[in-house]
């Protein structure tokens, strides 16, 4: 009979979510894994056979999900409602007392060879859906990507306050800065 796991494999994503976060992809050793986990390193290998690039994957893939559902999905509907709806989202996928960007951890040294593309996908997907949800309420479309490009860099930057600082306050403070930027923007226009 075999034993239950300790925890899901999607229980088991956040823990191993919070290392890449803090560490990068070279910064996260398979100690450091096994120990946030509190699997041992034989455990690990046994859910992800190819190791940390395999683990890294499918962090990507489950944070990425979140992100689809919390910050991406909202923007289909191509209007300002979507967008606001998209950066309260926004709120929530970089949660914690201090968030911080996985995508961004993870593009520092060898992962970025190894996650690179997906993670400009995911960024081109963001900027795409911000810029069309102006457009839709009747911005013009290089005025809508040039806002959606600064909006995203906006975003970042807040995330590396955030780090500096120790808090979630400048995130916080610059999604609601960008929400009421929409808000007047349109209300002009």
């Amino acid at each position: 009979m075999t034993r239950p796991p300790k925890f899901s494999k999607a229980a088991m994503a956040e823990f191993l979510e919070q290392v890449f976060k803090e560490n990068g992809y070279e910064g996260a050793s398979l100690k450091l894994l096994a120990a946030t986990t509190g699997l041992s390193k034989a455990s690990l290998y046994h859910h992800f056979p190819k190791g940390k690039s395999e683990m890294a994957a499918y962090v990507l893939a489950y944070s990425g999900a979140r992100l689809s559902k919390l910050v991406l999905a909202p923007l289909r509907s191509a209007n300002k409602e979507g967008l606001l709806a998209s950066l309260r989202g926004a709120v929530t996928y970089y949660g914690g007392d201090v968030p911080i960007c996985l995508m961004n951890s993870l593009l520092l040294g060898e992962g970025r060879e190894l996650f690179g593309s997906q993670i400009r996908t995911a960024v081109d997907a963001w900027q795409a859906g911000l810029s069309a949800c102006l457009v839709g309420e009747g911005t013009e479309k290089g005025e809508a990507d040039a806002w959606a490009s600064d909006a995203i860099g906006r975003i970042q930057g807040a995330l590396v306050l955030c780090r500096v600082e120790g808090t979630r306050v400048p995130l916080d403070n610059c999604l609601e800065a960008l929400s009421s930027d929409v808000e007047s923007w349109l209300a002009e226009g």
